[in-house]
């Protein structure tokens, strides 16, 4: 505005006392076109920031096999077709400007294998990014399941399909540049915080660094992402037990503490079923995007898996988060979270292949239920109902 200030000053200066020669007492009886003031394009009120999350991706044997192309060489990372794993979120990756995943396996280490020690071929990653997902989450429990040549793999290969990674990192230098991942979207500068409760015992190899359930460790990532101009802090944190649809005191301990560090949203993984979701309301008598102080889920289940018992292990959430920075005084809102239900249909019950479509898909294509085979469509519905009855996301947004 100042700047806007001194321009229209100068003008109306110039037009008042850069005139041709005219004599004293002529002035009024001549008509003056005025300069053209220029008037720069002022700065947008606000900036909008849309982010998507979804949950564990995970590669069982069973996984594998579907997608292998039958004759094809099972150790050539080529011989899998996964066109069909992201194929039903496309919408909602398409209007979102950055989507979160877990990639939770090590990548490029033939032969492939499922649980307990995980390694799947790059070409599910490959078709992540081609499908639109911009971030991956490696600090988590599985990362190391191929040892010192599955994180060496792993970050190679995301490092040439140029997608962005966080949560483990060459060496101590590399961790200290990279940690927390800061990405500058629409403007706005965001620090994601990915990090794990464990590796299943495995250690973590020289010099390779993993982000670990380490207070100390997270406070100094949290300290030097507002350092580095961080406007908001994301925390991702690998955490909790297994197949529980509510957090335990731990969890919710840590989400306290990180709070207090200044993390605004938190979006949790590793139960293989969702959690509860809260939202903290500074003052609810605010404009919308200033009521919001903080945002957590603390799982979203599993994304894509071979698993199915309890029957929720199939369900899963799409969580969508909403940034607002008000540029005249710099300050990031938050508006309410949207949340969508996600259904894993194995190989055969919905497609010829494991794919994901959400639930709401069923209600928006009446017939398409008519697709879904072995009895599959009732379970979903089944679950599905037992889990919202549950209101495990009081006063959030259901999409």
């Amino acid at each position: 505005m100042k700047n806007l200030f001194i321009k229209l000053l100068f003008s109306i200066s110039v037009t008042s006392f850069i005139l041709p020669d005219i004599a004293y007492g002529q002035l009024a009886d001549r008509e003056i076109t005025p300069l053209p003031i220029e008037i720069p394009r002022l700065l947008k009120e606000k900036d909008t920031v849309v982010i998507s999350f979804i949950g564990d991706v995970m590669q069982h044997g069973k996984q594998l096999k579907s997608a292998l192309i039958p004759g094809a060489d099972p150790d050539s990372a080529d011989s899998y077709d996964y066109s069909h794993v992201f194929k039903y979120i496309g919408e909602q990756i398409g209007n979102s400007d950055i989507t979160v995943a877990n990639m939770e396996f090590p990548v490029g280490v033939p032969p492939y294998s499922g649980y307990p020690e995980f390694s799947a071929p790059v070409s599910i990653a490959e078709e992540a990014v081609r499908s639109g997902i911009d971030l991956f989450l490696i600090a988590n429990n599985h990362l190391l399941d191929k040892g010192e040549k599955g994180i060496r793999r792993t970050i190679e290969l995301y490092d040439s399909l140029g997608v962005n990674y966080t949560g483990a990192y060459r060496d101590s230098l590399e961790e200290k540049s990279e940690n927390p991942k800061i990405l500058v979207i629409n403007g706005v500068k965001i620090a994601f915080l990915n990090f794990t409760y464990g590796t299943n015992g495995f250690p973590v190899p020289e010099p390779f660094v993993v982000n670990g359930m380490d207070s100390i460790e997270v406070k100094k990532a949290i300290r030097r992402g507002f350092e580095r101009g961080a406007e908001i802090i994301i925390a991702l944190p690998h955490w909790g037990e297994e197949y529980q649809l509510y957090p335990n005191e731990e969890q919710k301990k840590w989400a306290e503490m990180l709070k207090r560090e200044g993390v605004r949203v938190i979006i949790g993984g590793h139960p293989h079923v969702p959690q509860t979701g809260e939202t903290e309301y500074a003052e609810e008598s605010l404009p919308q995007e200033k009521a919001i102080k903080n945002i957590v889920f603390y799982s979203l289940g599993n994304y894509i898996s071979n698993q199915s018992e309890p029957d929720y292990t199939q369900l899963e959430l799409l969580v969508t988060i909403t940034l607002v920075r008000d540029n005249i005084s710099g300050a990031i809102g938050l508006l309410p979270p949207k949340y969508e239900y996600l259904w894993c249909f194995k190989a055969g019950e919905f497609e010829k292949d494991y794919t994901v479509v959400p639930i709401d898909y069923f209600k928006n294509n009446p017939k398409a239920h008519k697709k879904v085979r072995h009895g599959q469509y009732g379970r979903m519905v089944k679950t599905y109902e037992y889990v919202k009855n549950l209101n495990l996301y009081k006063g959030l947004s259901h999409e």
